[in-house]
């Protein structure tokens, strides 16, 4: 395995797995006020590499925790300011390396001001380039960091988006994405040794100006097809400091597009089935991404294409994710990649979950079997 992820995972459980609900974000009723959300994550994932690049078989284990929390002030109900944070492994273990509760540091993910009207969303800070539905959307628990080129966190910017309603076309929404990587304070680890990054780490949109863009649409609530959900986006990375091991630097460019279907048996749909623990929907979703010139590297062209269904049954969901990439051939390690995914979780209650995923990827030429377990216990204050 390439990288264990540390922030996916839990993304992962959360939305991937599509066990946890909506952010609770509880609030008093009264401005201005104040909340936090939290997400504790105990994880253990196990990696076994085979074929080329690997003289023997190695086995790769890492048990950690992973603690999201976001903290709000609230000048009214859609009018505040956020600080998320993470504490979990800054770095994924070596290959053969057996890790325990190591290389833990805290993370600032959020820092921002945020604005909703009935029409408009507004974002002004530190924050997450809204970009794709593969990381969210998918269920497993590696998808993300699969997919993580498109993911874009921790940026310095400002997100807008306008949305529009029609009786006959259902709501579309735009929206305008303006943001450069983060090398100020902010980007350091906490409560551990390290230092922030730099401009001279070059890669996307590490420029030091806010010349890096993404435009999204998205297109749901149809009336003809109430259920399905559809996002186009495109995506410019400004190139950052070209690096010596990789070759001249060039802008990182983006498309994406994706469809996602919720499909519920009428019989299942009611308040009943569900109170019941009866309810049962199946999610199919695909999305395609091409890229140009991927880690602001000339040359550097890879394709995506990510499907995934997934079934949801009372407190059980079930599902099935496969990644595919193309990339520049290498010697040794041909031209394609790829991560399979099965996964189940179980909500053992509204704040507790338990999920698993077994898996295979293969990654420049090198085969990992996949096996990770996630236990997971929400709340809101």
């Amino acid at each position: 395995m390439n990288a264990l992820c540390r922030s996916a995972l839990v993304l992962g459980v959360a939305a991937g797995l599509g066990l946890a609900s909506s952010e609770a974000r509880a609030d008093k009723g009264y401005y201005p006020n104040v909340g936090m959300d939290y997400s504790a994550v105990l994880q253990y994932d196990y990696s076994r590499a085979e074929g080329d690049g690997a003289t023997a078989p190695r086995n790769t284990t890492d048990f950690y925790p992973d603690i999201q929390s976001s903290f709000y002030v609230r000048f009214s109900p859609n009018d505040q300011v956020r600080l998320s944070t993470e504490l979990n492994p800054i770095n994924p273990p070596a290959n053969g390396e057996k890790r325990t509760f190591g290389d833990i540091g805290l993370v600032i993910n959020e820092l921002n001001y945020y604005k909703l009207t009935q029409h408009t969303q507004l974002q002004v800070g530190k924050l997450q380039v809204p970009f794709g539905r593969a990381m969210d959307a998918a269920p497993g628990l590696y998808t993300n960091d699969f997919v993580s080129t498109y993911d874009l966190g921790g940026m310095l910017g400002a997100t807008y988006a306008y949305r529009w309603f029609g009786q006959k076309a259902g709501m579309v929404q735009g929206g305008l994405n303006l943001y450069t990587a983060d090398t100020t304070e902010l980007s350091r680890p906490f409560l551990r040794s390290g230092g922030r990054a730099q401009r001279s780490d070059g890669g996307p949109a590490n420029t030091g100006k806010l010349d890096s863009y993404a435009l999204t649409v998205n297109w749901n609530s149809i009336p003809a097809l109430p259920y399905l959900e559809l996002q186009a986006g495109y995506m410019r990375n400004r190139a950052g400091v070209a690096q010596p091991d990789t070759g001249p630097a060039d802008d990182e460019v983006i498309s994406v597009v994706s469809a996602r279907y919720i499909w519920a048996p009428e019989s299942s749909a009611d308040l009943d089935s569900t109170l019941r623990g009866r309810y049962l929907d199946v999610v199919p979703l695909v999305e395609y991404a091409d890229v140009q010139n991927e880690d602001a590297v000339a040359g550097n062209d890879t394709r995506y294409l990510t499907t995934s269904v997934t079934v949801d049954y009372g407190r059980w969901v079930f599902g099935a994710t496969r990644t595919d990439k193309r990339r520049p051939w290498a010697p040794g390690a041909g031209r394609h990649d790829y991560l399979n995914e099965l996964s189940m979780g179980y909500r053992v209650t509204g704040q507790l979950t338990m999920a698993l995923s077994v898996g295979s990827q293969a990654q420049g030429g090198q085969d990992s079997n996949l096996v990770g377990f996630a236990l997971t216990y929400e709340g809101a204050h």
